[in-house]
């Protein structure tokens, strides 16, 4: 609807001009359009593809958890260094333990495993290679990036709910206090903008339908 009312002004230059007000009431009624397009913007975006992306990155840090804990308990099984073996027990962790760790949990797991398997690196084959246990590290990092970013993207999205909220309630206002003011002392002078103006006042805007509404005044034909 204000976009339908500014559009309606923009028509009528000459009459919003020698309105005393009515263009800097339109400059603001603008400014306040851009806003809320900017917030309804902000709005849509709730993280939901950063969503999709962590958890793309959780599969694949589980996946390399797995890998490395297996072929670590299975090397210090067999090895001879009595210290290996007897970290042994660190690595047997099922499939559900790891599946259950919160995200930073599961980040902070990751790089205790990497850093207990790092130094054997080059002795875990045939049960996994060097690059597969510095993947383990690779993946970690990418996981721990994306939490954050997905929380500060859900949060600006609640704070443009808000705001779009109080810019729709300042177009309500400025509408209802200003500009429909304005205008009025037009509806016998200038009827076909009057008449113009107050169609597109009753044009419901959806964003706006929970806020003040205010009911157009019955439209006078045009004068013959």
């Amino acid at each position: 609807m204000s976009r339908t009312v500014s559009g309606i002004l923009n028509v009528y230059p000459e009459i919003v001009t020698k309105t005393p007000g009515l263009t800097e009431a339109q400059d603001v009624l603008d400014h306040l359009i851009g806003e809320t397009e900017r917030h309804s913007q902000d709005q849509r975006n709730t993280g939901a593809e950063l969503t999709g992306l962590k958890n793309q990155a959780r599969t694949a840090l589980e996946t390399s958890l797995r890998k490395i804990c297996a072929a670590m308990a299975a090397s210090a099984t067999v090895s001879a260094d009595p210290v290996f073996k007897s970290n042994r027990q660190k690595f047997l962790l099922t499939d559900s333990e790891i599946k259950r760790q919160r995200d930073m949990q599961l980040f902070g797991l990751s790089y205790s495993i990497y850093g207990n398997a790092a130094p054997y690196a080059a002795k875990l084959e045939p049960f996994a290679t060097s690059e597969e246990v510095t993947e383990l590290k690779e993946f970690a990092d990418n996981f721990n990036q994306l939490i954050p970013r997905r929380q500060t993207q859900k949060s600006k999205s609640a704070l443009s709910t808000k705001n779009l909220e109080d810019a729709v309630s300042q177009i309500d206002l400025l509408l209802y206090d200003t500009i429909d003011v304005l205008v009025k002392p037009w509806e016998f002078k200038e009827s076909d903008f009057y008449n113009s103006y107050k169609n597109g006042r009753s044009i419901v805007n959806v964003a706006s339908a929970k806020h003040k509404s205010v009911d157009p005044a019955p439209v006078s034909p045009p004068e013959s």
